[in-house]
């Protein structure tokens, strides 16, 4: 056990090391965003043509028909699951932001939905007055990011293998939530097998957040002449908002709504 946790400890280092690099990256040179920046293009359209090919063959049609077939009771109480297993990355990341009363919420939905939620199928916590937030470790790169860096500037655009649109800072971000994810350290320490538990969290969570962007997906790429193109756009618009809204401390349950209802997120 003492193996696998000094093994976690290290790559939580190694992405934290690879946050401060990047991070300095973002902050130098060029502050603005007047166009996505997209160096390594080519390579990034070819994984975004094969993570297309999978969605269309495979991860689409289990969405839709867990979107049609599925009661809408029984999609929300997945939905409060998984939510409810990203309430402690929420609750870290909002520490890191400068907003320990705000993680302390977090961590008190945590504790009641777990518990008398019955483990997080019932978002129990919302009726005593504990809203719900959703925070990851780009955004909080994006919240500290140096004086001048506009939110869109994440670094290189990148496309990531069966997870989609993102960049430098969000990557990055998505290493960091992985490492200090106790719901991902736990199978680790205990050496449970990852298919049994890990792999069931993300399959429901690829077909829970994309038969929430069926709508919004087709609409996107119905409507562009490159659907690529349109996508990078989108993303890199939804996150650097919802870094600006962290900034300027606008409604966080205003923005959560808005970014579940633009559905363009990983």
């Amino acid at each position: 056990m003492s193996k696998s946790m000094t093994a976690g400890a290290r790559r939580a280092v190694a992405a934290a090391a690879l946050a401060a690099g990047l991070l300095g990256g973002c902050a130098s040179g060029d502050t603005g965003a007047a166009e996505v920046w997209d160096p390594i293009e080519t390579p990034n359209r070819f994984i975004f043509s094969i993570n297309r090919a999978v969605d269309i063959m495979a991860i689409r049609p289990i969405a839709v028909l867990y979107r049609d077939w599925v009661p809408e009771k029984a999609q929300k109480s997945v939905r409060n699951l998984l939510d409810n297993l990203g309430e402690p990355v929420t609750a870290i990341n909002e520490v890191f932001q400068g907003d320990p009363s705000r993680a302390a919420t977090t961590m008190a939905r945590f504790l009641v939905n777990s518990t008398i939620g019955v483990a997080g199928l019932f978002d129990v916590a919302a009726s005593f007055g504990l809203e719900r937030t959703k925070e990851d470790a780009g955004q909080t790169i994006g919240l500290w990011a140096g004086k001048g860096v506009e939110p869109e500037n994440g670094g290189f655009y990148l496309v990531l293998p069966l997870i989609g649109p993102s960049n430098a800072r969000d990557a990055t971000g998505l290493m960091i939530d992985y490492a200090i994810d106790p719901f991902q350290i736990l199978p680790i320490a205990f050496n449970w097998d990852w298919f049994y538990y890990t792999g069931p969290r993300y399959a429901l969570n690829v077909i829970d957040y994309r038969s929430r962007t069926i709508f919004a997906l087709d609409d996107l790429e119905k409507n562009s002449v490159d659907y690529y193109a349109a996508l990078r756009s989108a993303y890199t618009q939804n996150r650097a908002e919802l870094i600006r809204a962290k900034r300027d401390k606008t409604d966080t349950k205003a923005e959560l709504e808005r970014r579940d209802n633009l559905a363009l997120m990983r």
